[in-house]
């Protein structure tokens, strides 16, 4: 298969050199993976799939991606308002023996780590395309409940760093991971505040500090991927070996002239996982590294959020979050179809 390629074998084929590419650092450490995306659906109505694709940014790149199954149509969509990739495909009525399966090949490496010193205290004029990170959606709201706490979070912050700051140690402080709620959460930031419960996973955890910082000024946005490797800080983040099912993980960045990663919910989750106080000293590492750097064991999907898909889902409903494949039978969601997904590993120095 030409590694260009994006499917091979169907009319009309899409290059991957249509979704922009950014160069990295030759002298960083690079892992490359294959991710796979395996599928069957025992139906004999028409289905119709949507699978977020990785996409291409600073430090990761999309090199391949290989496609077979039974399907009538297939294609490499965006959705029209943040421009996520997602593979969509169709499956015709009548067949009940409906197979799909889709293999991403991605390198990634090392961002850098942010020097505070270094960048500005506070953002002067925004453009457009980062302002528009300043917008509530439905589940990253900005007034009421949410404008009072970022106001008393802050309040006597003078600067748009110290602020976004307070609102990180604040998040770590009060929020605990729940292993009891479904998925990534849902992130409903004003729910959780109007009920005073701070318990989620990592979408809650992470959209709670989005939130907080729009309603403070201050651009941010959630991301939406998926643990490849083992963390190297601690297996309690990520202990993934092969299969990345139950892998999926939402991150956060802000805005001070330039992107800003941060992920209080992995704190969180290191607390949970290895049993540890908030004060204990790995804690302490972990906590001041994410702010302002990512463990380099995650791919990112998107940034998407109450959005719709392209083309449209048959309810014309906003998606809350994308970073898993979204089905319809007959028009009609679905939730429970057998579905594989896993990955094999290499890593190279270049």
């Amino acid at each position: 298969m030409n590694r260009r390629t994006f499917i091979k074998g169907v009319a009309g084929s899409i290059l991957l050199s249509s979704l922009p590419v950014r160069l990295s650092n030759a002298k960083q450490e690079r892992h490359r993976i294959w991710l796979t995306y395996s599928v069957e659906l025992p139906y004999e109505d028409t289905v119709r799939m949507w699978i977020p694709v990785p996409m291409n940014t600073d430090y990761q790149q999309l090199l391949s991606l290989q496609v077979e199954g039974s399907y009538r149509y297939i294609a490499l969509t965006r959705d029209k308002t943040y421009k996520a990739p997602i593979l969509y495909a169709e499956f015709e009525k009548g067949n009940a023996n409906k197979k799909l399966s889709v293999s991403f090949e991605v390198e990634f490496w090392e961002r850098d780590r942010v020097d505070f010193n270094k960048i500005p205290k506070n953002n002067s004029s925004l453009p457009e395309d980062i302002a528009f990170f300043l917008k509530p959606t439905q589940h990253i709201q900005t007034d009421g409940i949410v404008k009072e706490y970022a106001d008393r979070i802050t309040k006597g912050k003078k600067s748009d760093l110290d602020k976004v700051r307070a609102i990180y140690e604040w998040v770590v402080e009060n929020t605990f991971r729940d292993p009891k709620v479904l998925g990534c959460g849902v992130g409903d930031v004003k729910s959780m505040l109007e009920t005073g419960y701070f318990g989620g996973k990592c979408t809650d955890i992470n959209s709670l500090f989005v939130a907080l910082c729009r309603a403070s000024g201050i651009p941010a946005r959630e991301l939406f991927g998926i643990r490849v490797l083992p963390s190297k800080l601690s297996k309690g983040i990520s202990s993934v070996q092969g299969d990345a099912t139950k892998a999926q993980h939402c991150r956060a960045e802000f805005y001070l002239g330039r992107w800003i990663p941060a992920d209080p919910a992995d704190v969180r989750k290191l607390i949970l996982e290895e049993k540890l106080d908030i004060t204990h000293p790995k804690v302490r590492e972990v906590r001041d590294f994410m702010f302002g750097g990512w463990d380099t064991h995650w791919i990112a999907f998107n940034y998407a959020r109450d959005f719709m898909l392209e083309p449209p889902t048959s309810d014309k409903e906003p998606i809350n979050e994308f970073m898993y494949p979204i089905a319809e039978v007959g028009g009609k969601h679905i939730s429970k179809y057998k579905l594989t997904f896993e990955h094999s590993k290499y890593s190279v120095k270049v």
